[in-house]
């Protein structure tokens, strides 16, 4: 309901944690935000600064815009207010990568519901990294993967009897973001693989993973 959405707020105001809704990412501060009104809500759009690359810099922000208006045109169902939102998951030498979140809300709803999209940037071109730039999977790889913890939008493992019983036919995601120290997490949707309450699900393959299925799928 509306007035839950403004009492999330208010709580996320008082601790220090945007107001895009609890279900949503908040932004790091390594990152700039802008302020973009989203009908009657404020969104809050990630700008990435690069020193000394103004055409790299301006590239990755753009490419930012698009991705969330296409997150926006993808919605095939009415809502009455929207947001937006992200967070910073990495930053190396090479790359950024960051989560980004649409979030609606249809009057009378049980709750609203958010989307997310990773982005994963290269510092030194600005273009868009695919997810088999760190990880080639197989289809025969989905086994070993959904042997892994699954984590829930607040980092913490999901036991396993809190998962969908048939959680392990789901498709892989190749939706993806830079977990660092060589790990690739794949960000799964609510209510793909556990219930609504633990917001973004992501299993996150280590870096061994990492470098024996890129040796096995050349």
């Amino acid at each position: 309901m509306r007035h839950s959405f403004l009492a999330m707020a208010l709580v996320a105001a008082a601790v220090g944690v945007s107001s895009a809704f609890a279900a949503c990412p908040t932004a790091s501060a390594s990152i700039s935000s802008e302020v973009v009104k989203t009908g009657s809500q404020d969104s809050l759009y990630p700008v990435v600064h690069l020193k000394d690359d103004a055409a790299v810099e301006a590239k990755i922000n753009a490419d930012i815009r698009n991705q969330i208006e296409d997150m926006k045109d993808a919605l095939n169902y009415p809502y009455d207010e929207l947001q937006v939102s992200y967070k910073l998951k990495y930053e190396g030498q090479s790359y950024v990568s960051l989560v980004l979140c649409v979030w609606t809300y249809t009057h009378r709803a049980a709750h609203g519901m958010p989307h997310y999209r990773g982005v994963t940037y290269s510092k030194d071109t600005g273009e868009r990294a695919s997810i088999r730039d760190f990880v080639r999977i197989g289809s025969d790889d989905a086994w070993r993967i959904y042997n892994l913890s699954v984590l829930s939008g607040s980092g913490k493992v999901i036991p396993k009897y809190q998962l969908f019983q048939d959680y392990a036919d789901t498709p892989l995601s190749g939706n993806f973001y830079l977990a660092g120290h060589g790990q690739v997490a794949l960000i799964y949707q609510p209510y793909q693989l556990a219930p609504f309450a633990y917001g973004m699900t992501s299993i996150i393959l280590p870096a061994n993973l990492v470098e024996e299925l890129n040796e096995k799928n050349p």
